[in-house]
């Protein structure tokens, strides 16, 4: 016992009891890191598949073929999986956000934002919305990336849901470079003026894509590995803006036959039956 003693009290054995002890703590900070990022990895992919069903739920609804209209021509979209106490767009209330970006290689993302309180302009108010907000416009989505706003002052805005949407020409929704599609509760009217928007959750984005203080801009526009867990939700924005641009070229193909056929039959040339 005396020999233990004297062991711990020497100058070595001193040294050794904190180098034991630095290495515990190291450990210790490792693990709790790990496990840190870990439950923010987990929080973005319960985020991802919440915006996965909102896309999903509005590309197999009554309106799937304007959604997917929407889809193939929007430059970016922020989905609202979850979002309450809200007034239109101009003052949305707490809640997640989820941005992805056309690129050259397609669609990107996922970016994680938190909402503040706050906003700005006309509102029509609800309790209640979740939807998703496409931009027609690559300076309104860098817009939105530069300030947190969700648009800017002067930006035409539609808004659809069920009631809205009905007995409109393809004309009324080309007009407007933002464009909201979702579910709304409680209608009120009124005018606020105040701040707020959104703000990127950087321990997400990082944790998410690994990617070093979850940069925006290399997330969206970088050459950074999409993730797995994001596939299916890039997978509908693809799939969606392709079935677009099908009917887009079988369309094109049928009017070309036309103008052709019209043209021969025109100028008396016979088709040999």
């Amino acid at each position: 016992m005396l020999m233990k003693r004297m062991c711990i009290s020497s100058p070595l054995g001193v040294l050794c009891s904190l180098l034991l002890l630095c290495s515990f703590s190291t450990l210790a900070v490792g693990c709790a890191g790990k496990f840190v990022g870990l439950k923010a990895v987990a929080a973005g992919q319960a985020l991802v598949d919440s915006a996965t069903e909102t896309v999903r739920g509005e590309l197999e609804g009554e309106q799937k073929e304007l959604i997917a209209a929407l889809v193939a021509k929007a430059k970016g979209i922020v989905i609202l999986p979850e979002w309450g106490s809200v007034s239109f767009l101009y003052s949305l209330g707490g809640g997640n956000a989820v941005m992805l970006v056309r690129s050259e290689q397609g669609w990107r993302g996922p970016l994680f934002f938190a909402k503040g309180a706050g906003g700005l302009g006309l509102q029509a108010g609800i309790t209640k919305t979740s939807g998703i907000i496409f931009y027609m416009n690559e300076e309104d989505v860098h817009y939105v990336l530069e300030t947190g706003a969700t648009l800017q002052g002067q930006a035409s805005v539609i808004l659809i849901d069920k009631e809205y949407q009905f007995n409109r020409t393809p004309e009324f929704f080309e007009s407007g470079e933002v464009v909201f599609v979702g579910e709304t509760q409680g209608m009120y009217a009124g005018v606020s003026l105040s701040g707020g928007g959104l703000s990127t959750r950087q321990d997400l984005n990082a944790a998410y894509h690994g990617v070093e203080d979850g940069n925006p801009e290399a997330i969206l526009f970088g050459t950074s590995v999409l993730p797995e867990g994001a596939r299916t939700l890039l997978d509908l924005l693809g799939t969606a803006e392709s079935s677009v641009l099908r009917e887009d070229d079988s369309i094109k193909t049928k009017k070309d036959e036309t103008e052709v056929s019209s043209l021969t039959g025109s100028l008396g040339v016979s088709d040999g039956t």
